[in-house]
């Protein structure tokens, strides 16, 4: 990767854009910003890729069909994510994003970080040592421009990645939520449940409207599944269920031990889960 794709934004602080990867990497090391210590993670995005591109194939295919064996790296982080889930209609694609977060923060940590953040459009992994805590903003809709909520996670929390998806964001989505923000303890977790809470908002209503996502791209991964392309007013009965079955997968999803806590909004209502009071 040459200089062209790396910018420094503050000590300790630098953006990589680099082909489909657009991520902040924070790192503290010794008690300051370690700018050279997030600078040497370019390896670890460049191998991410590599290890995606030999396996692309595969990695498009829905779980049953997905072949574990030979996949390593960041492309057996999206398969597992996905495959603990348990959805038969999630792809690793689902994953990709949050398991490139992941493997960076567990190199800057391997590194002696104390602190570790990689933001890779949203999709957050974080490595806190002793006494760190980190203050992060949560957007209820994906397409707005103003932080809702600022939630603090400290040190023995448990949370290690943070994810959202919605209606109306980089990928097609199968449901209505205008977003749902998912804590795990890994992000590649985080990220695949948040696509698939997202999946489980949507309701039958002449509100919704879907086509085939084929349709609209050729090349997706759930070429075959209804993707919503267009959402009128909700009536509060409506929004109340699809929130429902947001909080009902989650609980689920919360016994599987892939979900900590999330936050869900439809069209303005919103509501979270929360059990262990993490938020």
């Amino acid at each position: 990767m040459v200089d062209d794709h790396v910018r420094i934004l503050c000590p300790g602080q630098v953006f990589f854009d680099y082909g489909p990867v657009s991520m902040v990497v924070s790192a503290t090391r010794e008690g300051r910003g370690d700018t050279e210590l997030c600078r040497s993670a370019v390896h670890i995005i460049e191998a991410g890729l590599g290890e995606l591109r030999l396996s692309l194939e595969m990695l498009r295919r829905y779980p049953p069909e997905v072949e574990r064996e030979g996949l390593s790296g960041v492309a057996l982080a999206m398969a597992q994510a996905v495959l603990a889930a348990g959805d038969p209609y999630l792809t690793p694609m689902a994953a990709v994003a949050g398991s490139l977060s992941d493997a960076v923060a567990d190199y800057l940590q391997a590194q002696g970080a104390e602190k570790a953040v990689a933001n890779n459009g949203g999709d957050i992994a974080l490595r806190l040592g002793a006494g760190q805590s980190l203050s992060l903003g949560i957007l209820y809709d994906i397409c707005s421009s103003g932080v809702d909520q600022v939630v603090c996670l400290k040190t023995g929390k448990g949370i290690g990645g943070v994810a959202t998806s919605g209606l109306g964001g980089r990928s097609l989505a199968t449901g209505i939520a205008s977003g749902v923000t998912v804590f795990s303890e890994r992000c590649a977790d985080a990220d695949a449940l948040a696509t698939l809470l997202v999946g489980r908002s949507y309701i039958e209503s002449p509100a919704v409207h879907t086509c085939r996502a084929g349709e609209l791209d050729p090349d997706s991964d759930i070429s075959e599944l209804q993707a919503v392309v267009g959402l009128e007013p909700l009536s509060t009965g409506e929004k109340a269920r699809s929130l429902e079955q947001v909080i009902a997968e989650a609980k689920l999803q919360y016994h599987r031990g892939g979900l900590l806590a999330c936050i869900a909004t439809v069209q303005g209502s919103t509501t979270r889960y929360d059990p262990k009071g993490l938020l």
